[in-house]
């Protein structure tokens, strides 16, 4: 067998010692000043502040003695990790297009202002989200499917679109944390080397106590509106706009239902949203009289919905896989720019910087949540924001003698939950772009994005449900864990 080394001369990275904290920091100020000014000086995409931090970080590192091939195997093994992630966007894009111009979408919308109550239709949303997550593993498919009727439905009900976003964004993620189907599930755990299920098991300490406080928050919410009189409901405009353009059956429920059976039954997420596509396809075609041609069109640029009412033609006119490439671009610029910072040792050094300050578990815990925040921040991508601090803390986890299962938590409580959060974030740009509520408005409601953050960070300082190693045979039961 031939080592790694023999495989690649070129990569000096083991021959290089680890960079100073300032060459290491170094990139991220660079990147931090520029994103100040693309997002509130300029009001631009954030795409071009991470190139520019990708590339500050390629010159710290070569200037340093990194080769060309250290720093390029970085970039290109932290984006391969995520193709398939990638590759499901472009499908979600397509799905959320082909689903509005079949009319399943449009279908589940109105039956939706027929059964459900405005009071309750916040906390409803919630828990149905929060299945649906749950069966499919991906809060962005369920975003973007059930999602955006939801933002229909609430729309037609009066409800203020950022609560309405808020539940759905809520229950999503929460209902993806805790599926097996997950990636970011798999991908936190298997980084660590922790059991899935174990894994699953010990967020429910926390993600729970957040689920029902959310729970009984939206149900506040939705009955206070309803007794302000803010509910008047504009139900009969979109019913009669859905009724006008599109052609309604109960045949229209069986994509969405083939898709749940599907996920079931354990096919993946891939062929099972591709499954979906193709059967929204056939709906449009047999049910909507649409043309083989305008199928194509959809699937590529979307669907544009041409009523005569603003208001309507504006929430259905979206999906395509055009409306997916300025995401995975962000999702490319950022997984390039963490793998340069990881393969080059500067994500170490900075973790050696921070060790000084850790003191106690709680400590601890809180430095994990607050760097996968910022990284989400500065990194703008949910996977890099597990993947880097599950490196940089992995060892000051095995020190303090606790399970790594506690960290995979810590991971997914301060790094996938709180993507949402951040504007130029990908989950966030996905959210807009599937939904069109800004994460600025939307934020505050999504409570359990950000409640379960406070929990962990509760759990760290009382050292409550922080799992540790029995004093003796610490590597079996590490190995268990």
């Amino acid at each position: 067998m031939i080592s790694s080394k023999e495989e690649n001369p070129k990569d000096n990275r083991n021959s290089i010692p680890t960079p100073p904290l300032w060459l290491s920091l170094l990139p991220l100020l660079v990147t931090g000043v520029a994103l100040g000014f693309s997002v509130f000086v300029y009001d631009v995409q954030p795409h071009f502040s991470l190139v520019l931090g990708a590339v500050t970080a390629g010159i710290s590192a070569y200037s340093f003695g990194f080769s060309w091939e250290t720093i390029k195997a970085g970039f290109k093994n932290s984006i391969n990790r995520t193709t398939p992630s990638l590759l499901i966007l472009l499908i979600i894009g397509m799905l959320i297009g082909i689903w509005i111009a079949s009319g399943i979408v449009p279908a589940i919308m109105y039956y939706g202002f027929k059964f459900l109550a405005a009071k309750w239709f916040l906390p409803i949303i919630l828990l149905v989200c929060s299945v649906m997550a749950l069966i499919t593993g991906s809060s962005w498919s369920t975003i973007g499917t059930i999602g955006v009727a939801a933002i229909g439905v609430g729309k037609g009900l009066d409800i203020p679109i950022a609560m309405t976003a808020g539940a759905i964004v809520s229950g999503s993620f929460f209902g993806d944390k805790i599926s097996p189907m997950s990636d970011s599930t798999n991908l936190t755990s298997s980084v660590l080397g922790v059991n899935l299920y174990e894994h699953i098991r010990h967020m429910l300490y926390s993600t729970l106590p957040s689920l029902a406080i959310s729970f009984v928050a939206f149900t506040i919410m939705g009955f206070m509106i309803a007794d302000n009189g803010a509910v008047n409901g504009d139900i009969s405009l979109y019913s009669q706009g859905i009724e006008e353009n599109f052609n309604l059956s109960i045949w229209l429920f069986i994509p969405p239902i083939a898709v749940i059976i599907l996920i079931l039954i354990k096919v993946p997420a891939i062929p099972s949203l591709l499954a979906g596509l193709m059967l929204g396809g056939g709906a449009f075609i047999v049910l909507q009289d649409g043309s083989v041609n305008e199928l194509i069109e959809t699937i590529h640029t979307g669907f544009v919905m041409h009523s005569g009412d603003t208001s309507i033609d504006e929430f259905f006119s979206r999906g395509g896989m055009e409306s997916m490439y300025n995401i995975i671009a962000l999702a490319m610029v950022s997984l390039a720019f963490g793998g340069i910072m990881n393969s080059t040792k500067m994500l170490h050094s900075i973790v050696m910087g921070l060790s000084r300050f850790i003191k106690s578990i709680g400590t601890l815990n809180l430095s994990v949540i607050t760097t996968s925040f910022l990284v989400n921040i500065f990194g703008a991508n949910q996977y890099l924001a597990v993947i880097i601090p599950g490196q940089m803390f992995e060892e000051s986890y095995r020190a303090e003698r606790l399970k790594l299962k506690n960290l995979t938590r810590a991971l997914e409580s301060g790094g996938t939950l709180t993507a949402s959060l951040i504007p130029w974030n990908s989950s966030a740009v996905f959210i807009y772009s599937a939904l069109g509520v800004s994460a600025a408005a939307y934020a505050p409601f999504a409570i359990l994005c950000w409640f379960t953050a406070i929990v962990e960070i509760f759990f760290g300082y009382t050292k409550i449900t922080m799992h540790k190693l029995p004093p003796y045979h610490a590597k079996e039961e590490e190995e268990c864990n």
